[in-house]
């Protein structure tokens, strides 16, 4: 159970840095969609990005949850 648990805690970390990258690629390419005129594309993407940093606090609460409980395991 120990190592699933550590083996959580490391995907959590792995699925928040992987996120990082695409919201940082949807704000990139929103804001391209934007300087062409697709605005509607624009609003859209911008709402996946604020989407992907809503999941990243979810995902590090767990992180956290996993991490402090451990902790207090001890």
């Amino acid at each position: 159970m120990r190592e699933e648990k550590e083996k959580l805690s490391l995907l959590l970390v792995y699925w928040i840095e992987h996120n990082k990258e695409h919201a940082h690629d949807f704000k990139r390419w929103a804001e391209k969609a934007k300087g062409f005129g697709e605005n509607g594309a624009y609003e859209e993407i911008m709402a996946a990005f604020k989407h992907m940093e809503e999941v990243n606090e979810c995902l590090f609460k767990a992180f956290d949850d996993i991490n402090n409980k451990d902790k207090k395991d001890r």
